[in-house]
């Protein structure tokens, strides 16, 4: 890549500490506050205490360590595999940073308050938003969580003051390109529709970091990719296992059991038919399940450690380089993905989850519903006048901060855009009980609202 260690800011890269330029990526990722709040967010459900389930913040750790030992297995031979070690585990440690409160339950209920129904199910071009914009769309590039991730990085995020445009961490262009599972904006033709790498205020930096806002990820995305699908899968099992909620047991001893899950996996809504080798493959995986159900005896642990261990070699050893692409193994992509649908059928179709996403998504609403109409005044959309201090009071800080950068963008927005663009990055910064904190104060709850001594 041409300009690989090449910043926006233009700033020497030279490091006393003699890291590489992409380990410098890494570690700003790491010790930025954006990754710090990664611990209060949902990886799927929030759980009792006592379940100790992932959070975004230790799901990404472990994505870093997973993606290095893909790394390591890639390159574990003489070859010509162009990775980067350093901006795999960067893009590791970035890949979820745009994740809402409430996982893809606050992702989706994001992008359905700026988004009108015929623009959610069928995208139009970035050139066709620009020519005839919707006027029933706030904004029609609308909320993804791998663009949120990237318009962190590359705008929100602090390392330095910047005076004139927002440069976010001032990742290089290795580590970008390397954080982008999706590098295209909403609607490309050709590319997969509901996922996207940049909004349309951030079509310049992902421009800058890929050659295009069309373009095929690198390498070094593949492997974080994989990473992330191997880690999703593994530890999600591993956590309501020990939760008691996903009967692994079961699925050793009991063929109805199976039966049933299968059912569920080969819907046209889940993965479809399996093949007679991917269930062959299937019953010898479940062959490594625990036995018996998880209480914290030290066998239970045990069979547990077993199982991650198995699945995580697995997984890795699927992976080859061809042309520098990756390849993953067919069946062991399967046998990942039924993992998937196994959380799926146990704990995100289950009524019980379902009823606490409607929660969630009401809170996110009511967030916005609320905070809209004040930010819009104080900045006095559709008019000439700045926005006055006593006006700007009214709203929280990393509100006013949020919508300042988009002011300081240079984009196509309108200034209505601009300060909806800044909400969702408002309410796209928030933990979960941030978020429900803040939506108990704008309800009027008891407590919640009352003033305590610094």
């Amino acid at each position: 890549m041409e300009g690989a260690v090449e910043r926006r800011s233009g700033r020497s890269t030279r490091d006393p500490s003699f890291r590489s330029e992409t380990l410098r990526d890494r570690d700003r990722i790491l010790y930025s506050d954006s990754f710090r709040r990664l611990g209060g967010v949902t990886q799927v459900a929030i759980g009792d205490p006592s379940m100790a389930l992932h959070n975004r913040m230790t799901h990404s750790l472990k994505v870093e360590q997973v993606g290095f030992s893909l790394y390591s297995k890639l390159t574990a031979q003489p070859s010509d595999v162009d990775a980067d070690p350093d901006a795999i585990r960067a893009a590791c440690l970035a890949h979820d940073l745009g994740h809402p409160p409430f996982g893809h339950a606050g992702e989706q209920e994001l992008d359905r308050l700026v988004v009108c129904p015929e623009h959610r199910e069928g995208p139009r071009t970035f050139e066709r938003r620009a020519a005839d914009p919707c006027p029933n769309c706030l904004l029609e590039d609308g909320f993804e969580g791998n663009a949120q991730s990237f318009r962190i990085l590359t705008a929100l995020a602090v390392h330095r003051e910047s005076p004139g445009r927002p440069i976010g961490l001032d990742l290089t262009r290795r580590s970008l390109a390397a954080t982008t599972k999706y590098p295209w904006t909403r609607g490309t033709s050709g590319r997969k529709q509901s996922k996207w790498g940049g909004y349309d205020c951030d079509a310049g930096a992902l421009e800058w970091a890929l050659g295009s806002t069309d373009a095929d990820p690198t390498l070094d995305a593949q492997i974080m990719d994989w990473a992330d699908d191997i880690s999703y899968a593994v530890h999600d099992v591993e956590d309501f296992f020990r939760a008691s909620l996903v009967p692994v047991d079961d699925y050793k001893s009991n063929t109805e059991t199976l039966d049933i899950l299968l059912e569920y996996v080969e819907s046209p809504r889940a993965l479809g038919p399996l093949t007679g080798e991917v269930k062959d493959a299937l019953t010898s995986m479940l062959e490594f399940f625990p036995a018996a159900r998880f209480s914290g005896r030290t066998e239970d642990l045990a069979a547990l450690d077993r199982l991650r261990g198995v699945l995580l070699t697995q997984f890795i050893n699927a992976a080859s380089v061809d042309a520098q692409a990756l390849v993953r193994e067919p069946i062991q992509e399967r046998l990942n993905s039924i993992l998937k649908q196994l959380i799926w059928f146990h704990i995100i179709d289950d009524p019980t989850l379902s009823n606490i996403q409607a929660g969630q998504r009401r809170v996110l609403r009511e967030i916005f519903e609320a905070l809209r109409p004040v930010a819009e005044e104080a900045y006095g959309s559709g008019g000439t006048e700045p926005p006055g201090e006593q006006a700007l009071r009214r709203l929280p800080y990393g509100l006013r901060r949020a919508i300042g950068v988009g002011l300081s963008q240079e984009s196509g927005y309108t200034l209505r855009q601009k300060i909806v663009r800044g909400l969702l990055d408002y309410i796209a910064g928030l933990s979960d009980s941030e978020a429900y904190h803040l939506h108990a104060v704008l309800r009027g709850r008891e407590h919640a609202g009352q003033l305590h001594r610094n």
